[in-house]
């Protein structure tokens, strides 16, 4: 079964503790500002990094894994803000449409 990932914005502020060594930057934890009550989230992994510009901001992207739950960390380099969106995968085709869906081989 295939899965698709989906990326939903989060628009809580976020403060993140960021890592520069040897020119790479690489967060370590982040957490929520105006909710205390979360503990801070410690990034095991990241998977991936990649950047775009958004009019003259570069923003750069790094896909985080705590180890249950996938985000989206972004950096805005021309303010220094950071944005968070959460993965979320379901299942594909869904679990009730799995009797309607019918693969058919076409005989030579």
């Amino acid at each position: 079964m295939a899965v698709i990932v989906q990326t939903n914005e989060s628009h809580a502020k976020i403060r993140v503790a960021l890592i520069i060594e040897g020119g790479k930057l690489r967060p370590v934890w982040f957490e929520e500002v105006d909710n205390p009550a979360r503990d801070r989230v410690h990034i095991k992994q990241i998977s991936y990094v990649w950047s775009h510009m958004e009019g003259t901001a570069k923003i750069i992207n790094f896909a985080a894994w705590d180890g249950a739950n996938s985000y989206r960390l972004s950096l805005n380099t021309k303010d220094f803000t950071w944005s968070m969106g959460v993965a979320e995968e379901t299942p594909f085709p869904p679990p009730s449409a799995t009797s309607t869906w019918r693969f058919r081989r076409d005989e030579d």
